[in-house]
C-alpha cells in the first residue's frame, strides 16, 4: 500500500527548490551568525541546510545575501543539519528603515563590496 496517494500538503504556500547563500542572525543585536543554504524557498518559509551545531533560538533574522532581503524567521523544526522555518516578515536591506537591522545592513554591505 503507499501513501503517495495519501499525502495531502500542508503548506498555504508552494515551496520552490533553490539553492541560496544565506546567513542566520540571532542573540543580543544579532552579533550571533551562522551561514546556511536556502534549500527551498516559499512566500511563508523555508528550509535551511544549516549545521545542528549551531543553537538557532525560536526567533532570528535570516539574510538571503544575493537579493539581500531579511526575513524575520521562525523556528519551526530541526532535523540533523536541516531546518524548517516560517516567515513573519521580510524586508529588503537595501532600502527597509526598520530598527534593528543595523548589524545586519552592516555585514551585507562588507559582503558585497569583498566579491
Amino acid at each position: 500500500m503507499t501513501h503517495d496517494l495519501d499525502y495531502h500538503e500542508r503548506r498555504a504556500h508552494p515551496r520552490v527548490a533553490a539553492n541560496l547563500r544565506a546567513r542566520a542572525f540571532y542573540g543580543p543585536d544579532h552579533g550571533l551568525w551562522a551561514d546556511c543554504n536556502i534549500v527551498d524557498l516559499s512566500q511563508g518559509g523555508s528550509r535551511l541546510k544549516i549545521g545542528q551545531i549551531y543553537p538557532l533560538p525560536g526567533r532570528f533574522m535570516l539574510l538571503q545575501l544575493e537579493a539581500g532581503l531579511v526575513y524575520e524567521a521562525r523556528l519551526r523544526w530541526r532535523r540533523g543539519d536541516l531546518t524548517g522555518v516560517a516567515f513573519d516578515g521580510r524586508h529588503d536591506i537595501a532600502t527597509s528603515a526598520a530598527e534593528g537591522l543595523t548589524q545586519i545592513r552592516q555585514t551585507w554591505d562588507a559582503l558585497k563590496s569583498a566579491k
